[in-house]
């Protein structure tokens, strides 16, 4: 894909060219993360899991709560222990 360029507006606001837009499938309302990497600014585009994503996490957590045999008190008291860091 060839460069493209863009200007950053009075309020801050920049356009994401509609090439890019067709090409990514981007459209109006979506949510990205703005993430500064060096003299770089990255946007990464948030989307939600869908359904069969949520159902894929939730049977690989089954899956591995049954292989080290955990029980719902030991996930319990990991999330606390994680919300505390």
């Amino acid at each position: 894909m060839d460069v493209e360029i863009t200007t950053i507006g009075e309020r801050g606001q920049i356009v994401i060219p509609q090439t890019l837009r067709d090409h990514l499938n981007i459209e109006k309302g979506e949510k990205f993360m703005v993430l500064e990497r060096g003299d770089m600014i990255l946007l990464k585009r948030i989307r939600a899991p869908s359904t069969e994503d949520i159902e894929i996490m939730l049977k690989k957590g089954h899956e591995h709560a049954k292989k080290y045999s955990l029980t719902e008190q030991d996930m319990t008291e990991a999330l606390k222990k994680a919300r505390k860091k």
